[in-house]
């Protein structure tokens, strides 16, 4: 995984990637990393499909987490909401994200 502390970073990784999943986290504090403990549950069952990175906002915004997936430079799916259950959460990404792609034509890796 991948930790991108600039936009400029973030956006040469989007565009160098077919399909990247980008969390744009506050790692400083608890939502934060559990949302990267998600991003590291997904990378595991992913077959490396999907480029995954972790944009740094620590003390640029007190925004919640969002999790973006980006197919060919383009934001396709967004998530900013979660139950606060590590199983929970990660079965509704692998849900929403299994969609977007195969809307995409993509046959998703999990």
């Amino acid at each position: 995984m991948h930790v991108l502390e600039s936009v400029k970073e973030a956006w040469k990784f989007i565009y160098a990637n077919e399909v990247v999943l980008l969390a744009y986290v506050n790692t400083e504090e608890d939502l934060g990393r559990f949302v990267v403990e998600l991003l590291k549950g997904l990378e595991r069952v992913s077959r490396n499909y999907i480029a995954f990175a972790i944009y740094k906002v620590n003390n640029k915004h007190g925004g919640r987490p969002v999790i973006a997936l980006y197919i060919r430079g383009r934001q396709v799916f967004r998530q900013q909401d979660y139950f606060g259950n590590y199983v929970k959460d990660l079965q509704a990404l692998k849900w929403g994200i299994r969609e977007t792609l195969r809307e995409w034509g993509i046959e998703p890796p999990f």
